[in-house]
């Protein structure tokens, strides 16, 4: 009975691991980012700026015609040509270049060069600059059948045909420049050049790019992605109503556009909360009185609620609201030295620190502030500069009427029902005679 025990306990547990395992499998797919497979399009440059000179026919020595073959790499889907002529009868002259591969690639770039079905691209032919010439040359775009036509030869070495066969996409006859898109693939193409003139030979200069596709893998955000950033944005708003909607659904594209999931997932809670406040802030301006038709009756209801959570100490509301104020513009010293003072009873002091500093940008002689900023050295452990700044104002008065130190002893007060235990609580007491 005890091996059929042990036997059943092992069995037991081995299933209680399996589900546990098959539980955290699940859960790592759900924080793992989607992938998506899509198509993209690069240039190849298979010729850049190649000069051939071409003899007349009249002229002895040299040739009056030449074969390029093109070797298009995989996956081609369409490929380019462009070329330039200048007439002359130095075999030693250079021709500039178009610049073929560049413009391909600034197309490709800017989304107007793309894959709009199997093997077909968009014609950008227009968009391309057409060289200068000042020849003339014949191009034929053959395969392997117009290529022998083009070079065969009779007993005399006289040229058999004086055209081949060749494909009307491609060819150019007696022409000083152009540029094609050639909708034309196959293993076996060759651009075949000829000069036409009886007396004039011609410097050709020639571009060939190739337009690639190829499969890649990438990130897309999934729908537990985007709701969690949807939520998160929500979560910044004291008020979730369908202002707010808009300003997130704004946020939340916004945030996709500019982070792959992986690389916003992997930040710090604090640069995530600042990226969503700061897209926020962008899109409540973008978006104007479309984001918050009734925006000065929510400020006042925020204004209001602020009221509401001091007396319940919902700090954490208070954040939110503060926060919510500023984006919607609402930047005066009150808000920031409101917002500095509650991140203080929240420990987030140097979050405070950096409130006060834009609020005293606002300011600089604001005595709320300058007492938060007294605080801040405080809670720090730096008496010196705290205590220098209360005795400057203890006896200023405030715009409540109050004393600046009457207003001290109150935080300090309130820091010590929060728990807050510091040495120089009471030092400062004695030396400003609080109560």
């Amino acid at each position: 009975m005890k091996n059929i025990d042990s036997l059943c306990e092992i069995i037991q547990h081995y299933q209680m691991n399996k589900t546990l395992l098959i539980f955290l499998l699940f859960f790592n797919s759900c924080l793992l980012p989607a992938q998506s497979t899509t198509t993209v399009l690069k240039e190849k440059s298979l010729i850049n700026g190649q000069t051939i000179y071409l003899n007349s026919k009249a002229r002895l020595g040299g040739k009056n015609r030449l074969v390029i073959p093109i070797q298009l790499p995989a996956n081609t889907v369409a490929w380019y040509y462009s070329f330039a002529t200048v007439a002359t009868s130095n075999a030693g002259q250079r021709v500039q270049s178009s610049g073929l591969e560049m413009q391909i690639a600034r197309l490709i770039t800017d989304g107007a060069l793309n894959l709009i079905g199997a093997g077909l691209v968009t014609n950008v032919v227009a968009q391309l600059i057409k060289p200068s010439g000042s020849g003339s040359v014949d191009i034929y775009l053959t395969d392997n059948n117009g290529l022998k036509q083009f070079e065969k030869t009779d007993l005399v070495g006289m040229y058999s045909f004086n055209a081949p066969v060749f494909y009307k996409e491609g060819t150019a006859q007696n022409s000083r420049n152009g540029v094609f898109q050639i909708p034309v693939v196959r293993k076996d193409l060759s651009l075949c050049l000829r000069n036409p003139s009886v007396t004039e030979g011609v410097a050709v200069s020639l571009d060939v790019v190739a337009i690639v596709s190829s499969k890649e893998y990438r990130e897309i955000w999934s729908s537990k992605n985007t709701e969690s950033l949807y939520n998160d944005c929500l979560a910044k708003f004291s008020i979730q109503d369908a202002s707010s909607e808009r300003i997130c659904d704004c946020t939340k594209d916004q945030i996709k556009i500019n982070y792959i999931p992986s690389a916003f997932v992997s930040l710090s809670s604090p640069d995530k909360d600042k990226i969503i406040k700061d897209n926020i802030k962008s899109c409540t301006k973008k978006m104007g009185s479309f984001g918050f038709p009734d925006k000065e009756d929510r400020i006042k209801e925020i204004f209001q609620l602020i009221k509401g959570q001091k007396i319940t100490k919902d700090f954490s509301g208070l954040n939110v609201s503060y926060n919510e104020l500023i984006s919607l513009g609402v930047t005066t010293p009150q808000v920031y030295n409101g917002l500095a003072f509650n991140l203080l009873c929240q420990r987030q002091n140097e979050e405070a620190k950096r409130n006060i500093t834009l609020g005293l940008g606002k300011d600089s002689q604001d005595l709320y502030l300058l007492a938060n900023l007294g605080n801040y050295y405080l809670l720090t452990g730096q008496f010196d500069p705290a205590i220098e700044i209360y005795r400057a104002h203890k006896n200023e008065k405030l715009p409540d009427k109050r004393r600046f130190k009457e207003n001290l002893a109150q935080d300090l007060k309130e820091f010590e029902k929060l728990g807050f235990k510091n040495i120089y609580f009471d030092k400062v007491r004695k030396d400003l005679k609080l109560k």
